[in-house]
């Protein structure tokens, strides 16, 4: 076996193959995206398996529990992290808020990327007037403040669930668009492209088959930030009054809304929502950073 041979085995055990196979062989390496892992991890089970996790239901009050003035008491053995104001479990509320926080933020994220994909390829591929109309439209959607669009949509819509997946959803549309046209407009003048095109290949599959492949690696990275900024989102609109109008229903942003008035005398009400956001969205977070890390050829020494 010569030396070159040698080389090309050695090579051949140092590193995977593939791109994606090469950003997982990464991720895997990365403290940073272990972490972020290991909070989405938490987060998800705990959104999943909420029924069974809960120790009491989310809704059973018992008034008996609070103190003079009807104060919340703080954690306790029997309540990890306390009840709230109405005597119910806190640690119940937290679990099956999860539950529609990753709901609501998988939606809204889904309804953003559905949208973004398809305008952003059509832009970046068919380009001239389609392109310069698309992106108009997109810089005027960007020119206005995210979580101020998400209010003005739900404002229009009226509050409700199925409304601030929408309004959120609509507010990631332009960045995802964007995005991929760039991808898009990178990746349509390349080799394979041009032998594609000249043995008659349809313009319709070119785009599909051939360019998407190729560009949605940057989308992705972006898909898991965004679901990071769907959830903040979400908890930012039920605090102001604009999410789901369902009692039954606990979310993170209203359960901080009703600890505005016991901010001195029960600030846990407050403290334990704003960690569960905070971890939710940091774990997302800390995803997208990584993938982005070994993805991009230009950031790969960083891991």
């Amino acid at each position: 076996m010569s030396v070159a041979e040698l080389e090309a085995t050695d090579i051949a055990f140092e590193a995977p193959s593939g791109l994606w196979r090469d950003a997982w062989w990464r991720l895997q390496r990365n403290p940073g995206a272990i972490v972020g892992f290991a909070f989405v991890l938490l987060f998800v089970v705990c959104a999943v398996f909420a029924p069974w996790l809960a120790p009491h239901k989310p809704l059973d009050q018992d008034l008996s529990l609070l103190g003079a003035g009807g104060v919340p008491p703080g954690p306790s053995a029997q309540h990890w992290f306390g009840v709230d104001t109405l005597g119910r479990d806190e640690l119940s509320r937290i679990l099956y808020g999860a539950r529609l926080s990753l709901i609501v933020g998988v939606v809204a994220v889904a309804v953003g990327l559905s949208v973004g994909i398809l305008l952003g390829s059509i832009a970046g591929y068919v380009g001239g007037f389609v392109d310069s109309i698309v992106m108009r439209v997109m810089d005027v959607m960007l020119a206005i403040p995210g979580l101020l669009f998400a209010i003005g949509v739900v404002a229009v819509l009226g509050p409700g669930l199925f409304h601030i997946m929408f309004a959120v959803g609509v507010t990631q549309i332009p960045i995802f668009a964007r995005l991929l046209r760039g991808s898009v407009l990178a990746q349509r003048e390349n080799d394979f492209v041009l032998a594609a095109r000249s043995v008659g290949v349809p313009r319709r599959v070119i785009l599909f088959s051939h360019i998407l492949p190729n560009a949605i690696s940057p989308v992705i990275v972006q898909g898991t930030l965004a679901l990071a900024t769907a959830i903040i989102d979400v908890a930012a609109l039920s605090f102001l009054g604009l999410g789901d109008q369902d009692p039954s229903r606990p979310e993170w942003g209203a359960m901080l809304t009703d600890a505005n008035q016991y901010l001195q005398t029960a600030p846990f009400l407050a403290i334990i929502p704003g960690l569960a956001i905070v971890v939710s969205a940091l774990g997302f977070n800390l995803i997208g950073d990584a993938l982005r890390e070994a993805l991009d050829p230009k950031l790969r020494g960083r891991t």
